[in-house]
């Protein structure tokens, strides 16, 4: 019985819906390097050029992520030649093992959750957070812009820091409050 091959635009929807889980592999794998996106775009190379070889209706998640650990070893490998590491092939194949092992996808459910709890935040909170971890402003620029000490707003932080944290933890229920 052969088998029917994937559209081009199904192998790309695939690929595009496990970039973030692809790329927590390599961060396990690679923790700390600076290599990242030129090894996550290297996979992604290698696996268009092997998508004839994925089976439709198979795991995907599985056949990348054997593909992606191959390419982590072989920059690994590459580093070692160089001088620059010395990790265990051992070791980096343990962490690949646990990470493949993450379904739905640690990363993911954590942002799920964390931008849920975002949204339960009071209007104020939100604001202070957008302002300071997505717009980058500083503590002291944005206590000046609301009229307030950069001490309060040091405050006001850790406190809505602490809130998240709880909140991501807790199994959330669509109607709590973090209030």
């Amino acid at each position: 019985m052969a088998t029917q091959q994937l559209s081009t635009s199904d192998f790309i929807r695939l690929l595009t819906e496990h970039q973030i889980p692809i790329r927590g592999l390599i961060l396990s794998m690679a923790p700390g390097c600076q290599d990242v996106n030129d090894i996550l775009q290297d996979i992604n190379v290698v696996l268009w050029e092997k998508k004839n070889s994925y089976t439709q209706g198979t795991n995907f998640k599985a056949w990348a992520y054997a593909i992606s650990r191959i390419k982590v070893m072989q920059y690994w490998d590459q580093q070692r030649k160089l001088g620059k590491i010395s990790l265990s092939n051992e070791f980096l194949e343990t962490i690949a093992e646990a990470r493949s092992k993450d379904t739905p996808s640690y990363l993911e459910d954590k942002l799920q959750k964390l931008n849920h709890c975002l949204s339960l935040l009071k209007e104020k909170e939100q604001q202070l957070v957008h302002a300071r971890y997505s717009e980058s402003i500083t503590l002291e620029s944005y206590a000046s812009q609301v009229g307030s000490t950069t001490g309060t707003m040091k405050v006001n932080l850790y406190r809505i820091k602490k809130k998240l944290k709880s909140c991501v933890e807790k199994k959330i229920t669509p109607n709590s409050n973090l209030s």
